[in-house]
Order: structure tokens, then sequence, then C-alpha cells
């Protein structure tokens, strides 16, 4: 019973770092990244009768891994006036537009949620990240 218990706390526990992820890091792995974790982890329970102790602790540095990640991304991307200056023809009528494939809508996004200070710019015909700013 305890070993059922523990399972399904996994399950439920993981199941909601995934739903997180999917918040937190959709340009990284979206559903796939959401249900790969719920199948992986439940697995891992499953077969290897890991405590969830053990379980909690591999979610906690998964996510920490991937929101590492998604900040290192976001330090690579070009400010608003290098991304300017290493791109002059992105600019025309008044309006931004994406260095990849020219379309002008679009999306500001928060790196760790809609509140977030630190947003970039994607595109939103390809997806592509452009350039990072901070809210003041």
């Amino acid at each position: 019973m305890m070993l059922i218990l523990e399972i399904i706390g996994g399950l439920m526990f993981f199941g909601f770092m995934g739903f997180l992820s999917l918040l937190l890091l959709p340009g990284l792995f979206g559903c796939f990244g959401f249900l790969l974790v719920v199948v992986l982890l439940g697995g891992m329970i499953i077969f290897f009768s890991l405590n969830l102790v053990w379980v909690i602790l591999f979610g906690l540095v998964y996510y920490i891994v991937m929101a590492g990640v998604k900040y290192l991304r976001y330090n690579k991307l070009p400010t608003y006036d290098s991304y300017l200056t290493a791109n002059p023809n992105v600019y025309q009528n008044g309006q931004v537009c994406c260095s990849f494939c020219g379309a002008e809508h679009l999306s500001h996004v928060g790196l760790f949620g809609m509140r977030s200070k630190l947003r970039y710019y994607v595109c939103l015909r390809c997806r592509n990240w452009l350039y990072r700013f901070k809210v003041l």
C-alpha cells in the first residue's frame, strides 16, 4: 500500500513539475518535455523502487538545470541596440522585423513567467528568439 502511495505521490509531483516546465521552459521542450518527465520518473519509481525523497530531489535538480539553461540562452541574446546594429535592415516602417524570416509580428515574453522583469522578443512566425531587454 505504501509503494502505491509513493508512486501516486511521485507521479503527481512530477506531473506538477512537468506542468511548471511547460510554463517556464516552452522554448526548450514544451509538451514533449512534460510527457518525457512524467514517463521517465514514473518508470524510475516503479522499476527501481525509488524513495519519494530521491524523486523529489531529482525533480528539483532537473528544474534548476533547465532554468539555468534557459537563463544562459537569454544572456546570449543581443540587446535591442546591438540587434539593430547587427541587422540594419530589420527596422522598417517604424517597426522591428524578424531577422530570420522578415515577419513584423513579434511578441515579448517573460523569461520566468508573465511577470518576469527579464524579457525577450520572439517572432510569432518562426518562433526564434530575437533580442532581450529588462523591464524597469
